[in-house]
């Protein structure tokens, strides 16, 4: 408890303005021109990060009173910042989750009048539904391969299909050669493709590659837990695909034996998807014979949970609608208590997953680069908004509510930056910046880093699709550019972030006991204070480049700027 006590009081502290680190030795240009930037105290950092991933937190999960006790905190530390609360007088933006777990599942294959069962877990798995406690149907089935519906890729895996009110049968994965991003984007916007074509359901077939990655086996163990949405205001729960009832997954031979049902050979068709070359043909669909029937039982919980919310007003009467946003999810995944036993030396597990660097590491990099911008005596051309987000780790939701139900009716969002699990295992000297190519804000980050010495690396883990998995991407999907930035890869940072990824992302390994290195922490903070800075006091607010791929989906009547490489010529 002490422990826990000295590192709330000092973090809780705020240091003297425009003292700390002054005139330093190998200060960085952005140093020695901005005062307040040698307020950036490693300290503090350490200090947040201590607290929040204490035992004592349990974890922070979503909905329980540990991550509440961390969302109290956090608004504290507004209140100490002199910030004004964000939402209507408060700090707290409330969000209702429901939590749905499946009860019971059944699904069959009714071919030529008979019905063959499919085994639970050993066959097929089925998630819980948000929407319908019971579902008891049946619909013939489509084979639609990946079910990818990009008319500006070229690619509609429905030409020539009728799908309406049918199961469609489809393959994991997006089309290779498509940038990792985009092909992200894909995949995740197929079940909303599907219900906008009218299916009413979907059997999810794993690709060769998928399976190598995340065996059949494993899979069941993530979707037989409950899943979580939120609860819109009227009392829905708001689902990109209302139409598909329910969706399944199938294990490799019970995919097998349907494909092999309508006299093709699944085997070869996966091959097909795997091929990298720019002539392959993609498989068009068909009709598998016969029916599915499916029975399904969900149970529901509603929880309660909250975004944190503070602003700092901007000093610009042109610019006051135009909020620049700091996001940082505050949730961990908790303790996970049916993982208690002994470890192979006879000592007690660890439960705990305390999320030191996921996030309290983001939290504490938010908050710092928060005190040292209202400190400030110069205010910002345009308000900041700060966030600490909740449900991060139940798939962006908290965000998600956020970008849905803005907190302002004085203005909106026009950039977000984003701390997620900067992985401060060693001497940080560059960052990657997920959303760099995609606007403006990719030309802010370069003359941030030019500011303060750290270089710019590009992504060195394409295959992980890291921009669409963190809260960032809940404000693109609504259309405002947005930058996440990831520790980059000199002195070994590669290797560190790879091994953290293998041995301790999402694990009880994540916790103090890791070696921390706070002047990297110190230097992350750095860079995103200026980042933010630059943003909220340009004459422009961030905008997409003209032709890209997430403007124009997206934000498809938003300003633009020139490409780089048409501003070039």
């Amino acid at each position: 408890m002490r422990k826990l006590l000295v590192a709330a009081a000092l973090a809780g502290c705020a240091l003297s303005p425009l003292t700390a680190y002054a005139d330093a030795p190998g200060q960085s240009p952005a140093e020695k021109a901005d005062p307040a930037a040698r307020e950036i105290s490693a300290d503090q950092i350490e200090a947040t990060v201590q607290f929040l991933a204490d035992d004592l937190l349990q974890g922070r999960d979503t909905g329980s009173e540990y991550y509440d006790i961390a969302a109290a905190y956090v608004a504290s530390r507004y209140r100490a910042m002199g910030l004004t609360p964000g939402v209507d007088g408060k700090w707290m933006q409330d969000i209702t989750f429901r939590k749905a777990s499946p009860a019971e599942s059944t699904l069959a294959i009714v071919q030529d009048g008979k019905a063959k069962e499919l085994e639970l877990k050993t066959d097929f798995i089925t998630g819980a539904s948000f929407t319908d406690q019971l579902i008891d149907m049946s619909a013939p089935m489509v084979f639609v391969g990946q079910g990818i519906h990009s008319p500006e890729n070229g690619i509609d895996d429905y030409a020539g299909l009728d799908v309406k009110g049918k199961v469609v049968v489809v393959v994991s994965g997006a089309p290779k050669g498509v940038p990792g991003d985009v092909a992200a984007t894909l995949s995740r916007g197929k079940t909303k493709v599907a219900s906008d074509m009218g299916a009413v359901g979907m059997i999810s077939i794993r690709s060769k590659s998928a399976m190598e990655s995340l065996p059949f086996e494993k899979l069941v163990g993530y979707i037989e837990g409950h899943a979580e949405k939120w609860v819109a205001p009227d009392g829905t729960v708001v689902v990109d695909a209302p139409n598909l009832k329910f969706s399944t997954y199938l294990s490799p031979e019970a995919a097998a034996d349907l494909v092999d049902s309508s006299g093709h050979d699944l085997s070869a068709l996966l091959d097909a998807y795997e091929s990298e070359e720019e002539d392959a043909v993609r498989p068009t669909g068909f009709v598998i014979p016969g029916e599915v029937k499916v029975k399904a039982v969900s149970e529901w919980e509603e929880v309660t949970s909250a975004n944190v919310v503070a602003v700092l007003p901007g000093s610009d009467p042109q610019l006051a609608d135009q909020y620049v946003v700091m996001s940082a999810h505050l949730d961990h995944v908790g303790n996970h208590l049916w993982e208690a036993g002994e470890d192979e030396d006879g000592e007690p597990k660890d439960t705990i997953y305390n999320g030191a660097l996921d996030n309290a590491a983001g939290v504490a990099t938010m908050l710092e680069v928060a005190r040292v911008i209202a400190e400030n005596p110069t205010a910002p051309r345009r308000p900041i908004l700060f966030v600490a987000l909740t449900g991060e780790e139940k798939g962006l939701l908290g965000s998600e509510y956020m970008a849905k139900y803005w907190v302002r009716e004085d203005g909106e969002p026009v950039g977000v930056v984003n701390f997620d699990m900067p992985v401060l295992l060693y001497d940080m000297d560059d960052v990657v910046g997920f959303g760099a190519e995609n606007s403006t804000m990719g030309e802010t980050l370069a003359a941030a880093g030019a500011a303060t010495g750290i270089g710019v690396t590009p992504d060195f883990l394409p295959d992980e699709n890291l921009f669409v998995r963190s809260d960032h991407y809940s404000f693109v999907k609504e259309g405002v550019p947005a930058l996440f930035l990831m520790s980059g890869v000199e002195n070994g940072g590669k290797e560190a972030f790879t091994n953290f990824l293998k041995t301790d992302y999402h694990g009880p390994g994540d916790d103090l006991s890791q070696p921390l290195n706070w002047e990297s922490a110190r230097k992350f903070a750095l860079l995103n204070y200026e980042i933010v800075k630059l943003t909220a006091n340009a004459d422009a607010r961030p905008m997409w480049y003209e032709g890209n791929y997430f403007g124009d989906k997206f934000d498809p009547e938003g300003p633009r700027a020139p490409a780089p490489a048409e501003a070039a010529e």
